[in-house]
């Protein structure tokens, strides 16, 4: 069946992909799925597989790619146009054929599993199949950047071992069982969507270490804690690190601890070339590196996350600025990837890229900002959506600040009344020090503040500085100046940006305090996990595979991997044109 290889070559829409696994794909097996001949099946009799004269290729002989992409495989019924099938041999039902496999000399473990409340003991996959999806999934993560490491949760944190709503599986992404999507199946039976997506992924973990300390191992992670109680302890030190000791960069106002400019972030204190780590899993989307500016680095990563907590999909962002500049000889994974290496081109340039991210990887070191007199070692960490987050979360903290009609400068006298001691309409730094240092920062760390972003250049920032009383005794002159010198450095979000990253142009999003993210997101986590949602199944409880309920091996038919729908000819399929295949969802709809 061909010869295996160290490295072999999966073949996506045309492109031969190489990845870290031998793998026979089908070029060199002999077997060709395009070919111009009927391979009969162990259901088919022979005269019906008799090709036509002119062979049988679907959509005709259209050129590569649009031939692989044209191609759909039944295996998941209505879902078989937007998903990939992979198929992880294994008999199943250990009760029903207890000697399958010991008869033929192969010692495969038993494992139970529950699902759809039937506990059933099936034969486990053998290491070398789960190392095989391993590699498979990272090789996927490459090159499927809307694929991302996640699996249908039940709660936060724990893994749903039944059949979803409809209505949940057609917007869900990441990895799925075909249990999942009807009670009919149980395959793939004890496979661990959890903890596989846990080894694609990496481990959370803290942006940095809440308590540098020079005696950390260079490799180590300040990885998340198992309690409560040390995630929370991890969490105030991050906090104190922005409302204690540093100068300014506040959530949500007062970016160098001045005025009522919406800041989105908060800036963490470390000392210099700190390491930076990735929270989450993600893609890393945009990113500059170069020199020193006039107020210090403008260095900084954007990362792109498509996260599961429960049953809902969390979307969202992340930025570290004021990153260190780093050399030819950088450790970081993704300076060294080839992709930045192709596009790296004049220092301090925006550069667009689409590299995943596994949580706890290095991204970066703290470097030096801020003007003259506040310029110091500091982190700029920032959380920002698309679209609100966790309203669908019961008992959520979260509160949102519409603060989109006021332009850069925050109106909102539930913030504002909160900071300005003497109530004269404007903050000044000693008052955003006093609040924030005086522990009263705790009451706005669950905001969630929906404005436009400070890293555009629209609306024009030497216009927005004039209109308010904050800047009315600074000349128009010196504005200009100040913009120049200490904002127009730092800008990035254009609409070049924006379309590769998928951003709204006009920079106008939800913002969360980074440090209060990571902490409820991970507490959630751990709450779901003390109430016993990964409980272990006794084997003794377990039976044969219910009568109505089949897998893959079961299926004769193929009833389950296919839906009605995709059997019936769709009359607009004859009038269908190359160009119109390849516009997909954009072509002109089939006319009378």
């Amino acid at each position: 069946m061909g010869r295996f290889r160290p490295n072999g070559e999966l073949i996506i829409a045309g492109q031969r992909i190489v990845v870290d696994a031998p793998i026979v794909n089908w070029t060199m097996s002999g077997w060709d799925a395009t070919s111009k001949f009927c391979i009969p099946t162990e259901t088919e009799s022979a005269p019906a597989c008799i090709p036509a004269k002119d062979g049988q290729v679907p959509y005709g002989n259209l050129p590569t790619p649009y031939t692989s992409l044209a191609l759909m495989a039944y295996h998941a019924s209505e879902w078989n146009l937007s998903s990939i099938g992979v198929e992880l041999c294994n008999r199943g039902d250990a009760k029903k054929e207890p000697t399958y496999y010991s008869k033929h000399g192969i010692n495969r473990p038993v494992k139970a599993c529950r699902i759809n409340n039937n506990t059933i003991l099936s034969y486990d996959f053998m290491p070398a199949q789960y190392d095989a999806m391993i590699r498979l999934g990272k090789a996927l993560q490459r090159v499927l950047p809307n694929l991302p490491a996640e699996y249908p949760q039940a709660s936060p944190g724990i893994q749903h071992w039944g059949t979803l709503p409809t209505s949940t599986t057609h917007s869900y992404a990441g990895y799925i069982g075909h249990y999942h999507l009807t009670n009919q199946k149980w395959d793939p039976g004890p496979f661990d969507f959890k903890d596989y997506c846990r080894k694609l992924r990496g481990a959370f973990c803290y942006p940095m270490f809440p308590k540098p300390d020079p005696k950390i191992a260079a490799d180590a992670q300040p990885t998340i804690p198992e309690t409560a109680s040390d995630l929370n302890a991890g969490a105030d030190d991050l906090y104190k690190s922005n409302e204690v000791r540093a100068d300014g960069g506040f959530f949500p106002v007062g970016p160098w601890g001045d005025h009522r400019l919406w800041h989105g972030g908060v800036h963490l204190t470390a000392p210099e070339h700190t390491s930076v780590f990735a929270p989450f899993p993600g893609r890393l989307v945009a990113a500059r590196m170069g020199p020193s500016t006039t107020i210090g680095s403008t260095n900084f990563v954007l990362l792109k996350h498509d996260m599961t907590l429960g049953k809902s999909r969390v979307p969202f962002y992340s930025v570290y600025m004021h990153l260190a500049e780093e050399g030819a000889d950088s450790k970081i994974g993704w300076i060294n990837s080839k992709a930045y290496k192709e596009r790296v081109g004049k220092a301090g340039t925006v550069l667009l890229l689409d590299e995943p991210i596994e949580a706890g990887s290095l991204i970066g070191r703290v470097g030096k900002a801020g003007p003259a007199e506040l310029s110091k070692a500091q982190l700029h960490l920032e959380f920002f959506s698309n679209t609100e987050l966790f309203g669908d979360v019961v008992n959520s903290p979260w509160k949102l600040i519409d603060g989109s009609a006021g332009g850069r400068f925050c109106d909102s006298a539930e913030i504002n009344d909160l900071i300005d001691s003497d109530k004269d309409g404007t903050l000044s730094r000693s008052e955003l020090q006093n609040f924030y240092a005086g522990g009263g920062g705790a009451g706005t760390r669950y905001l969630v503040t929906y404005h436009v972003s400070e890293w555009t250049s629209e609306p024009p920032w030497s216009d927005a500085l004039r209109v308010p009383k904050d800047f009315k005794k600074m000349p128009a002159a010196e504005i200009d100046a100040m913009v120049a010198e200490q904002i127009t450095p730092g800008l990035w979000w254009n609409d070049e940006v924006s379309q590769h990253c998928h951003l709204p142009i006009d920079g106008v999003v939800y913002h969360y305090h980074p440090v209060s993210f990571v902490r409820w997101f991970n507490q959630m986590i751990l709450d779901a996990a003390a109430l016993g949602g990964d409980a272990a199944i006794d084997l003794n409880d377990a039976k044969e595979v219910p009568p109505g309920i089949t897998d893959d091996y079961g299926d004769k038919d193929g009833t389950s991997m296919r839906s009605s729908g995709e059997v019936t000819e769709d009359p607009c399929n004859a009038k269908l044109s190359l160009r119109e295949m390849v516009l997909g969802f954009d072509a002109p709809a089939c006319g009378p």
